[in-house]
């Protein structure tokens, strides 16, 4: 470890120290999503299915999110369940996505999650975005993400390497998913060991509770909202633009329906698009007499008004064996469930007959 990593470890080290000696408890059952290293997991996606799926159970969910880059800066709804209701520069792009995605589910930006959650008006059960480090707030279960193609990196703490914290941390994990896996059978320690070049998970306690799970493009988008399948991109000579973490995932999706990619220009991740690049991005898919121009979810919440020609955006699903939802969210409700709704003391529990939680 040098002096650069050594500086940010301790910072880590007093902010886990503070945090969890405040740490504090919302009254409902609690699910974070996080990660080890720094962006492109696939945290949004699977938040956006937990969220999905939690509905499906009879939950009512409400995701928490720090809003990465939103100038909101103190808590407030994102969505109350049917689309945004501030602007993408408040909240941030990815829970702006969120709340494009989702009906029926509260979304609330704030740095603090515990008072943002507070505001729930009907929530019984919390979704945490990116809540792997937030030592301020106790969560019954924590999802971690790993990417099955980068892994850990080189291994090394920030700013040296990826990591926001040891890989050893792992062991507070209570579900481990390995994302952009080739396929969604369930993982093995083994794994997760061939992303560990340090060997460091060898030597410590983790659980068997490991998925693998990929993304799958799912339909493309006008900026108007109009569906469209993503076969249509079969044989089109594409002009693609991304800011997203990694961008080899996005390349690949679009070559997996048949795209002819000619070009990839990438921007960094959350990145707010400026005139000059859209005229760019404009004048470049022209000159290369590109069918489409094609990005992601995130970044055409930027570009609604850019009035780029034949721009799609690609959506993405998030695909994972149905036991993952199961052992999340039907064993929290069998073994200590959310309360209902209308009384208090009573806890969820899941009916195998319906299909759903009842009181």
């Amino acid at each position: 470890m040098n002096i650069a990593e050594y500086v940010y470890y301790a910072g880590y080290r007093l902010s886990q120290k503070r945090g969890l000696r405040k740490q504090r408890q919302l009254p409902h059952k609690t699910i974070s999503v996080g990660n080890l290293t720094l962006g492109g997991t696939g945290k949004t996606p699977l938040v956006i299915a937990l969220a999905e799926e939690a509905k499906k159970l009879g939950y009512s969910p409400c995701i928490l999110t720090r809003g990465y880059k939103g100038k909101a800066k103190t808590p407030i709804f994102v969505s109350k369940g049917n689309g945004p209701l501030i602007d993408y520069r408040q909240s941030g792009d990815e829970p702006y996505l969120m709340a494009q995605r989702l009906k029926g589910v509260e979304i609330i930006k704030g740095a603090r999650r515990y008072e943002a959650g507070l505001m729930s008006e009907r929530a019984n059960l919390f979704i945490i975005d990116d809540g792997f480090q937030h030592w301020r707030l106790k969560r019954d279960i924590d999802v971690v993400l790993v990417d099955s193609v980068s892994g850990f990196g080189n291994g090394r703490l920030f700013p040296m390497g990826p990591l926001r914290e040891p890989i050893t941390e792992l062991k507070r994990a209570s579900v481990i998913v390995l994302t952009k896996s080739a396929s969604n059978e369930k993982a093995s320690k083994d794994d997760l060991y061939r992303l560990d070049n340090t060997d460091s998970l060898r030597n410590i306690k983790i659980t068997d509770q490991i998925y693998k799970a990929s993304h799958r493009a799912a339909y493309l988008i006008t900026p108007h909202g109009e569906k469209l399948p993503p076969t249509m991109l079969s044989g089109k000579d594409v002009y693609a633009f991304c800011g997203i973490a990694h961008p080899q995932s996005f390349l690949n999706s679009l070559k997996a329906h048949g795209a002819d990619v000619i070009k990839l220009r990438t921007f960094r991740d959350h990145y707010d698009y400026k005139a000059s690049d859209i005229k760019s991005i404009i004048d470049e898919a022209r000159s290369l007499a590109a069918e489409a121009v094609i990005t992601t979810e995130k970044d055409l919440i930027k570009l609604r008004d850019a009035n780029i020609k034949n721009l799609f955006a690609l959506g993405i699903d998030f695909i994972i064996d149905e036991e993952f939802y199961k052992k999340i969210l039907i064993d929290i409700a069998h073994y200590s469930g959310p309360h209902c709704q209308d009384h208090f003391l009573v806890d969820l529990r899941y009916s195998p007959l319906r299909g759903y939680l009842v009181c």
